[in-house]
């Protein structure tokens, strides 16, 4: 299917998906308008998969440098490792750091050369690509140019942190007004190596940019419940709109869309909706200093690996019904999957396995409310606060006896409520990481989102109990 094909089903979907139809479901969408261009566009994603040798090394940000970027940490070390190994090890490891998402290039890139120094010395052979937005125009069509060849010489790179849309500027030649792309001759040279078994590895923009499926570029959860999601080419205005790339990544992740930073910033709700704005079945999303390590992508024998110090949650939508409250989007019948290092994961069964883990014995008691479910960002502070908030609440639920529990947004017009439950599908497991540290894996946890009454009305204290909250001053807006 060509790309003009692909990009008229994107557009259909982002200029019908505000109508908020009562009932949608993503096996049987309604009306049959939404249905058949959603149907077109998942049967587009499912036809696009090709065989790449190369394999994928995804981390969720806040990689932690051993270097002047942060203290020597056995986690982040540990991806620095797993790389190296891919390529071939310290006498075949030719690695080049592409820090295009960053403002400064050059200083991004340094961080990274003076980790690989410390921990490798001159036995590591890296350099820096130097592809930057304010200068990738004068060469990025030119297959002889110098960034080029370089490319062509390294069989491992790292896609550093920042804004994403500035790499699918420079590795793409992209028309927001005919709402096309065109294939560079940095992407070709890309494509090339990765074919011949390269390494490709990201941290922060640097693995949301990877997806075949649209990109998410911008945009908390809580305004993304509320208001949608948005098709916009290129870097968006700075602010909570959630916005995607139609036109999607550089698309050596085939599996679905891609989230980084995840459980950290509170993520779940941005990328649940956007995945069911756009009828895409499968979402996941990379806790920081973690990686997502994807081995023979676009084969049968395509299989992920986790690596680090948080998890990988998998956003599934498959049961998954669209629906209305109070004219507010809902969401309910979703599933979530956590899986945490030495766990796998084969994306096209969906069959997880828990490495050394053992099941999880529960302890006996009830799991609390909790409040900011998607840990707000907050103004004053410039950081997201009740970090890891959704996680730590789903993890709280499969290590109890109870069968459900709730959490709710910080920003209360309206306030959204998470429902977690257990089903007879649902299975909880737990074990020690490399480092010793306990880790709590999970898998089918039903996850319904919907807004609840303001807590201080009738309404709001019948929901809550009558020993609830109470009424909460309006928040500030967010960033």
């Amino acid at each position: 299917m060509q790309a003009d094909v692909f990009f008229t089903a994107a557009v259909l979907i982002d200029r019908q998906q505000h109508f908020n139809p009562l009932l949608i479901t993503m096996k049987n969408l309604r009306p049959l308008a939404f249905r058949t261009v959603v149907l077109s566009l998942t049967t587009l994603f499912a036809t696009t998969s090709t065989a790449q040798a190369g394999t994928l090394v995804l981390t969720g940000g806040s990689w932690a440098f051993p270097g002047s970027g942060g203290d020597a940490e056995p986690y982040g070390i540990s991806i620095y490792d797993e790389i190296v190994d891919l390529a071939g090890g310290l006498d075949n490891a030719k690695i080049g750091i592409i820090s295009t998402a960053s403002s400064n290039p050059e200083r991004s890139a340094g961080f990274y050369l003076e980790d690989f120094d410390i921990l490798y010395g001159d036995a590591a052979d890296v350099e820096w690509v130097p592809i930057s937005i304010d200068q990738c125009a004068d060469y990025k069509n030119d297959s002889n140019s110098t960034i080029a060849n370089q490319i062509r010489d390294r069989n491992a790179f790292i896609f550093t942190g920042g804004d994403q849309s500035f790499i699918t500027d420079c590795f793409f030649n992209e028309d927001p007004i005919a709402e096309l792309r065109t294939d560079t001759a940095l992407i070709a040279a890309l494509r090339e190596q990765f074919a011949a078994g390269a390494v490709i590895a990201g941290t922060s923009a640097g693995t949301a940019v990877q997806p075949t499926v649209p990109m998410v570029t911008n945009g908390e959860s809580y305004e993304g419940l509320r208001d949608g999601s948005f098709s916009f080419i290129g870097s968006p205005p700075f602010d909570n709109t959630l916005y995607y790339n139609p036109l999607g990544g550089l698309g050596f992740f085939e599996y679905g869309l891609l989230d980084s930073h995840f459980s950290e910033r509170g993520r779940q709700g941005r990328i649940m909706r956007l995945a069911a704005d756009l009828g895409i079945e499968t979402a996941y999303g990379v806790d920081e200093n973690t990686s997502l390590i994807v081995k023979d992508p676009g084969t049968d024998a395509v299989s992920f690996e986790v690596l680090g110090e948080g998890g990988i949650f998998i956003n599934d939508l498959a049961e998954a019904t669209v629906g209305e409250k109070n004219g507010f989007w809902t969401i309910s019948n979703a599933s979530a999957t956590y899986l945490t290092e030495g766990d796998t994961y084969n994306p096209l069964t969906k069959i997880a396995t828990f490495g050394s883990k053992s099941p999880l014995a529960e302890t006996v008691g009830d799991v609390s409310l909790r409040e900011n479910i998607f840990s707000y960002y907050d103004n004053d502070l410039g950081d997201w606060t009740d970090p890891r908030a959704f996680t730590e609440q789903a993890i709280a639920l499969v290590e109890s006896t109870s069968d459900s529990a709730l959490g709710n947004s910080f920003e209360d017009s309206p306030t959204f409520q998470v429902t977690l439950s257990k089903t007879s599908d649902t299975s909880s497991f737990s074990g020690l990481d490399s480092q010793g540290k306990s880790t709590t894996s999970f898998q089918n946890l039903r996850v319904d989102i919907a807004p609840v009454p303001e807590p201080g009305t009738i309404l709001g204290l019948l929901s809550l109990g009558l020993l609830g909250l109470g009424s909460r001053a309006k928040r500030s807006k967010i960033r």
